[in-house]
C-alpha cells in the first residue's frame, strides 16, 4: 500500500540558524523540496522512476505560513501529503510541528512533471494511480494568489544580481531556493531584528541559468511586499511576502 503521508523529523543546529537564531525561511523551503522528493520517491513517481519517460518534478508554486519558527536545538518534523492532481500538476501540501507536537506552520506547494528534453510539461494522466494517493486531509492555509509583475515606477528598490555557480543545481538551471534567498537579501539585517515573515508565497515562471544577469524588483507597501526577478524581458519569479513586527 501507498502512504498517503509521510514524516519527517529534524534536529535544528547553531550552523543552520540565520542571524536571529531561528529557522530561515530559505531552509523550511528547503525541507519542504526534500520531503516532496521522499515521498515522491516512496510512491513510485521519484526521479529514478519519471527519468524512464524522460520526465521530471519542478516546482511551480510555493506558499509557506509560519506562526513561529523552530530556534536553535529544538526538534521540528514536517508532514506531507497530496491534496489533489490532474494531468498537468500535482498539489502537495505539508504541516510543521515543533518537538511537541504543536503546529508551527503550513505549506501549500505546486509541482509540474515537465519533459527533460522539451521542458514542457508532461502528460499525468498515464499515472492512473496517483488517485489513489490523494489524501482528504485539509490544509488550513489560503492557496496561492495572483501575482502580478513589478512595474518599474512601482517598485521601491531595484537591484541588480548575477547568478554564480552556488545558485545552481541538479538541472544546471538556478535553485528554487536561491531566488527566495535574492529577494531576501534586498533588506538590512536590522529590519529582520524586527520584524519576521508570516507568509511567503513565490511562483517560478522561467528557468534562469549560470552567469544570467538579473533586475529584482520590490514594490513595499505597509507590512507586504511584491517583488519581482527578470532576466531580459522574462520573468524569472514573482513573490509575495507578508510580514509581522516582532514587538
Amino acid at each position: 500500500m501507498r502512504p498517503k503521508e509521510h514524516t519527517h523529523k529534524h534536529f535544528l543546529t547553531a550552523g543552520e540558524c540565520n542571524a536571529q537564531r531561528q529557522m530561515p525561511i530559505t531552509l523550511i523551503a528547503q525541507r519542504v523540496i526534500e520531503i516532496a522528493t521522499e515521498h515522491a520517491n516512496i510512491l513510485g513517481v521519484g526521479y529514478s522512476d519519471m527519468i524512464k519517460f524522460n520526465s521530471g518534478w519542478v516546482l511551480s508554486r510555493m506558499s509557506i505560513e509560519m506562526t513561529r519558527y523552530p530556534g536553535v536545538n529544538e526538534e521540528y518534523s514536517l508532514t506531507t501529503w497530496i491534496e489533489g492532481f490532474n494531468r498537468l500538476y500535482s498539489e502537495r501540501n505539508m504541516e510543521i510541528q515543533d518537538g511537541n507536537g504543536e503546529t508551527i506552520g503550513y505549506v501549500r506547494t505546486i509541482w509540474v512533471a515537465i519533459d527533460m528534453d522539451t521542458r514542457r510539461p508532461s502528460d499525468l494522466s498515464s499515472i492512473s494511480w496517483l488517485a489513489e494517493t490523494i489524501n482528504d486531509r485539509s490544509c488550513p492555509i489560503a492557496k496561492q494568489s495572483r501575482l502580478m509583475a513589478v512595474k518599474d515606477e512601482e517598485a521601491t528598490m531595484t537591484t541588480q544580481h548575477q547568478f554564480k555557480v552556488s545558485d545552481i543545481d541538479f538541472n544546471r538551471h538556478v535553485n528554487s531556493v536561491r531566488y527566495m534567498d535574492a529577494i531576501l537579501d534586498q533588506w538590512d539585517l536590522e529590519y529582520f531584528d524586527n520584524n519576521e515573515i508570516s507568509r511567503f508565497e513565490i511562483q517560478y515562471l522561467h528557468e534562469t541559468h549560470f552567469g544570467d544577469n538579473a533586475v529584482i524588483k520590490t514594490k513595499i507597501t505597509e507590512n507586504i511586499a511584491e517583488a519581482e526577478i527578470c532576466v531580459g524581458e522574462n520573468a524569472s519569479c514573482r513573490a509575495k511576502i507578508e510580514f509581522k513586527n516582532k514587538n
